[in-house]
């Protein structure tokens, strides 16, 4: 009977014992798998700090190169412009100029152009037109003058209940106004394509809208990089709180699909 119960005894001691062991071994995988969980979330965190910390650059990158486009049209077509009208004032009485009627037709030609230029310039400062024609009006007005520069054709199909891109405000209007911008420059410059479709649709509370062209796309290699044009795309969508997805397939052309919540 003694031998009996300290076997029990035993039993129970080694059951314990089991228990115990169990429990430690529970404990500490899930130690490690919190440690393993935390690595990762600090890794998360500094990948992300380190893309804002891209996307800030881009944007700073992007503001110094439109400040140094901006210097370079001021300099060579007002400032020449000017210099032209300068010229021609001072050869008043000369030659050709000595004509009244030519003067004056020499020097409307070289206002009017100072005139072109600063509005050219000022357009691309601020686009006034989506305040005056709103985003619609203003999106077409700049697709209507790439078709003419780069022979481009652009189709623009809005199906989005009482023209829902014009009532979006204004510092979306203007980031979305600025993406179009991008993507159209990147197409006239490395796409290669004779057609771009620009649609606006609805979906839930969301505004979709869709951007492609028929052009070479982006060959594999170069699929996982962004390049500042994109990277500027992302910052000013970010700004408004909108999401994209990309497709661009080499030979395939380049699609992007933007969600933005009005």
């Amino acid at each position: 009977m003694q031998k009996t119960s300290d076997n029990i005894f035993i039993l129970l001691l080694l059951g314990v014992g089991g228990v115990f062991m169990l429990v430690v071994a529970f404990i500490l995988i899930f130690i490690r798998h919190q440690n393993k969980l935390l690595k990762q979330q600090r890794q998360l965190q500094r990948a992300e700090k380190a893309h804002q910390q891209e996307l800030l650059l881009t944007v700073i990158e992007s503001q110094e190169a439109e400040r140094k486009r901006i210097g370079q049209d001021l300099h060579d077509d007002v400032g020449t412009a000017l210099s032209n009208l300068r010229i021609t004032i001072e050869r008043f009485g000369q030659d050709a100029y000595s004509n009244p009627e030519t003067f004056k037709i020499a020097g409307k030609k070289i206002i009017d152009k100072v005139i072109q230029d600063v509005r050219y310039i000022s357009h691309n400062l601020s686009p006034a037109g989506i305040e005056v024609y709103g985003f619609m009006g203003a999106l077409e007005e700049l697709c209507e003058f790439i078709s003419l520069a780069h022979r481009l054709e652009v189709d623009i199909s809005d199906h989005t209940p009482d023209n829902l891109p014009d009532q979006l405000n204004q510092t979306a209007a203007i980031s979305l106004y600025r993406v179009m911008e991008e993507l159209l420059n990147n197409t006239t410059k490395h796409a290669g394509a004779s057609q771009v479709n620009i649609s606006f649709e609805t979906t839930g509370e969301l505004l979709l809208v869709g951007y492609s062209d028929n052009g070479r796309g982006i060959a594999p290699a170069l699929q996982d990089k962004r390049g500042m044009g994109l990277l500027n795309i992302e910052s000013r969508l970010g700004i408004i709180g909108a999401t994209f997805t990309i497709s661009a397939q080499e030979g395939s052309g380049f699609n992007i699909l933007i969600n933005i919540k009005p």
